[in-house]
């Protein structure tokens, strides 16, 4: 996948957390929707940074990064 594609993907899921997270603080009914998508949207986030981050331009590998 290309580089800009995980960085959409980081951004997307970033504007739903926020978004999720505000829902949350104005207590939206039902109380644990925002907090069921902020569980489902989070690693997905963490996860394309991870992967935007490693991607390079080029083709290839990602780099070994430990367990």
């Amino acid at each position: 996948m290309k580089k800009a594609l995980y960085l959409g993907l980081a951004i997307i899921t970033a504007m739903i957390l926020v978004s999720a997270s505000f829902a949350s603080l104005i207590r939206i009914e039902p109380e644990w929707l925002p907090v069921v998508i902020i569980v489902l949207a989070f690693p997905v986030c963490i996860l394309s940074l991870f992967l935007w981050w490693n991607a390079s331009n080029i083709e290839g590998d990602f780099p070994f990064t430990g367990y």
